[in-house]
């Protein structure tokens, strides 16, 4: 379901319990909805619906007082399902949380894909090359360390964000390598389109938070251009048109020059990266968009 990321991102800020909100989020999506009309807003509707589950399951656990009183504050589901946009976009916040420092190096992105993206714990596995089992366990631990250290969830400040950037770099191009990838079937093609808008999103917006970080540079760059080819991707029955037999007219010529600039800020840095190399290998590729060449000599100058 193309809401769940963003439903879950907002509760488990508020919960502050990963577990319990994905857990919420999934009673209150398979129960139907007990209205004579359908929501505007079905987004808007899970969010409240599974708000309202948690505070149940809160109050009737032994020792959870305090946080069925922080829950307590629930607007009229009526009053809710009129505003324009209810939910919180906590995405961003809990993409970093996830990567804290406190977890597992091999588990950060993995968890982040999880809660923030909604990839099943099968794509996630193949994407890290285990078993699910295996993931399963390894995100299992990660959401209860979260919860017994009592893993702050708020933004870290801003001095703190470049220690978490690298998993957070990881998990949007694993994302995003899901999204565009899904060699296995597993991903609807709705999921996997929004997705991919998703990671753009997110990645820009890491790119203008830290702008002095190259690599956040070339990742949105490179998203930027993949997604630039996305009208070009398939043929008319479905199937996958190699890059150097793609119609060129139809790219999206203003993410390209989007993310031309973005490699323009990254290359003043000075420090090239591995999503740096990436992207100017592509934008290699996206100048045959305008003179029919890929010249592959302009890749070192690119870096």
């Amino acid at each position: 379901m193309a809401a769940r990321p963003r439903v879950v991102a907002a509760l488990a800020a508020q919960l502050r319990d990963l577990d319990a909100a994905e857990e919420a989020f999934a009673e209150a999506a398979a129960r139907p909805l007990a209205m004579v009309e359908p929501p505007r807003d079905v987004a808007a509707w899970l969010f409240v619906a599974a708000k309202r589950r948690a505070l149940d399951a809160a109050r009737k656990a032994r020792g959870e007082a305090r946080k069925a009183d922080a829950l307590a504050e629930i607007s009229d589901m009526a009053d809710i399902l009129q505003l324009p946009d209810p939910i919180p976009d906590e995405r961003l916040r809990l993409l970093f949380i996830c990567c804290h420092p406190a977890l597992g190096a091999e588990v950060r992105a993995g968890l982040a894909l999880k809660v923030i993206c909604g990839l099943p714990v099968s794509a996630i596995a193949r994407l890290f090359v285990v078993s699910e089992p295996t993931m399963f366990q390894r995100l299992t631990r990660a959401k209860a360390k979260v919860r017994e250290a009592g893993i702050a969830f708020e933004l870290p400040p801003r001095e703190s964000w470049p220690e978490r950037l690298g998993a957070v770099l990881l998990a949007l191009e694993l994302a995003f390598t899901a999204a565009y990838a899904d060699a296995g079937g597993e991903l609807s093609a709705d999921l996997g389109e929004d997705l991919g808008a998703e990671v753009e999103r997110l990645a820009l917006l890491v790119a203008e938070l830290l702008p002095d970080e190259p690599e956040a540079q070339g990742l949105a760059a490179l998203v930027l251009l993949a997604r630039s080819r996305s009208g070009a991707r398939l043929d008319a029955e479905g199937a996958m048109v190699p890059l150097s037999q793609q119609d060129c007219s139809q790219w999206d010529y203003a993410r390209i020059a989007q993310a031309r600039a973005l490699m323009e800020a990254a290359a003043r840095a000075g420090r090239s990266g591995p999503c740096q190399v990436m992207a100017a290998i592509q934008l290699t590729h996206a100048r045959r968009g305008f003179d029919g060449v890929v010249d592959w000599s302009t890749v070192p100058a690119a870096l």
